[in-house]
């Protein structure tokens, strides 16, 4: 009975390995690294992750290991990785026209990562210097901020890549292209996770490969950077709310001073074509704060909605927050139902 189980199971694990080897016969070696590469990416992302924990609770956070963070991702990454992926997307336009939409908004993406990491690099490296003479407390919230949207995007960026845009470019190109692509790559040496660790890099080695990372790359993450999107969009409705309150308490306010000096001004012994005017200007006055207050708690209401529905200003797309998502299909849902009928 033993030996018929092994013998079932030495069949079976062929044919495992059948439909696993198919995949990784026909990756090329330049997919492969990038796959690495991205990998890489997202364990320095895990190390941000853990210092805007700390932002969060109000904590000092070690704004030395952001800045090497984001000393690696804007050297290296948008400098080498980014530029490699676009290569492919080139090609892959090439090969498959149909494409041109899915290749277009993963080259905005690579730009707005760019200006993205800039800022937030920026914002890390004044935070840094400014801990002793209080700067840093003040950009707090924008440096909070500016590091969720950065992961958030990134990671949603780089499984979008790896689920959709790599398969495509697997299944599409061809021998040839592969080959130019290749030929067309600058060789670096990772200052972080090469063979040789670069100096003025080894605390940032050390944090980074303190752990090994489980999962594919930003599973977790997208989880956390989700919890702290919707967060952050119930504070933004109590804000706006609290906004509205206030401006409809001053709209009242204003509205009973002017409305009471003018009936004062009505009661007094006047002409009648005079008390006529005043009782015109009276009506025109309520009719002119009825409009304004109208267009400000509109405003206020739609700027409300538009920080609830994305938090971090994320453009629609597959970068925004799920909640978001969700909502846009029901809209899209509602409107191709609305044309059916």
């Amino acid at each position: 009975m033993v030996e018929q189980t092994k013998s079932a199971e030495s069949r079976r694990a062929p044919s495992r390995a059948r439909r696993r080897a198919p995949c990784d016969a026909q990756m090329p070696d330049i997919v492969a690294a990038l796959i690495d590469e991205h990998k890489y990416q997202a364990r320095l992302l895990g190390v941000m992750e853990r210092q805007v924990g700390l932002l969060n609770q109000r904590k000092l956070p070690d704004y030395e290991v952001m800045h090497d963070v984001m000393r690696y991702m804007t050297q290296v990454p948008d400098r080498y990785h980014h530029p490699k992926e676009d290569l492919i997307f080139d090609k892959v336009l090439l090969r498959d026209p149909a494409s041109a939409g899915s290749v277009a908004q993963l080259r905005r993406a690579h730009l707005d990562i760019v200006a993205a990491g800039a800022e937030l690099f920026d914002l890390v490296d004044r935070s840094r210097r400014g801990v002793d003479e209080g700067e840093a407390e003040a950009l707090r919230d924008p440096l909070r901020k500016s590091a969720h949207r950065y992961i958030g995007t990134l990671r949603r960026h780089m499984d979008i890549e790896s689920l959709h845009m790599f398969p495509q470019a697997l299944k599409t190109l061809l021998p040839g292209d592969w080959r130019e692509v290749d030929a067309a790559m600058r060789p670096i040496l990772d200052p972080v996770f090469g063979q040789q660790v670069k100096t003025g890099y080894e605390a940032l080695h050390s944090q980074a490969t303190a752990k090994p990372v489980l999962g594919s790359p930003g599973k977790i993450g997208v989880g956390l950077i989700e919890a702290t999107a919707l967060i952050e969009a119930v504070a933004a409705l109590i804000s706006g709310m609290s906004a509205l309150r206030n401006t409809m308490r001053q709209h009242n306010v204003q509205a009973l001073q002017q409305n009471a000096q003018l009936t004062r001004n009505l009661m007094r012994s006047m002409p009648l074509a005079k008390r006529g005017r005043l009782f015109g200007e009276l009506c025109v006055s309520n009719v002119r704060m009825f409009g304004d207050i109208h267009g400000r708690m509109t405003q206020l209401w739609s700027n409300t909605w538009e920080a609830v529905r994305r938090p971090y200003n994320v453009e629609p797309g597959p970068y925004a927050p799920k909640l978001a998502r969700r909502r846009r299909r029901r809209t899209a849902d509602t409107a191709d139902t609305a044309e059916q009928g």
